[in-house]
């Protein structure tokens, strides 16, 4: 199979964003205030339970960049159909619904539209990659039975 080069630069950029978002764990109450509504309270006066919403939030996303990578990585070897794939896929779309499950919970306590948004965008995402998982799944079986007949 041919090395795809668009695979190799998307996975370049997962990275790029992995090691930025590693980098700015230390800086997420300042990045927080810089970018908050005028509205909204600083990032230290939040509740403990808000705060510990979105940074596990914040480290699901960086777990679901880095598992992205790793399915990216799979595409750019041209070895997209294995366990390996699956696996990943699978655990791809529990940290989708993860996220979607924070998401709802933070948003019975602070309701917001966006909130409902995202989580609600975040379920489908989950459901996607449960359905592709399961799309591999079946072309393992067949690339397997095409292997052991020819």
């Amino acid at each position: 199979m041919q090395k795809s080069k668009i695979a190799r630069f998307i996975s370049i950029i997962f990275i790029i964003l992995l090691i930025i978002g590693l980098c700015s764990i230390p800086f997420i109450p300042k990045l927080y205030d810089v970018f908050k509504a005028e509205s909204s309270k600083s990032f230290l006066t939040q509740s403990m339970l808000y705060k510990f919403t979105f940074y596990s939030c914040y480290i699901v996303a960086l777990v679901i960049l880095y598992k992205l990578n790793t399915l990216f990585n799979f595409i750019y070897k041209g070895t997209p159909f294995t366990k390996k794939m699956e696996t990943n896929l699978k655990i791809v779309a529990i940290l989708f619904m993860i996220l979607f499950l924070i998401i709802i919970i933070k948003s019975i306590f602070i309701p917001t539209i966006l909130s409902f948004a995202i989580s609600i965008v975040c379920f489908v995402t989950s459901l996607c990659f449960y359905v592709l998982a399961q799309i591999i799944k079946a072309a393992i079986i067949y690339k397997d039975e095409i292997d052991y007949t020819i």
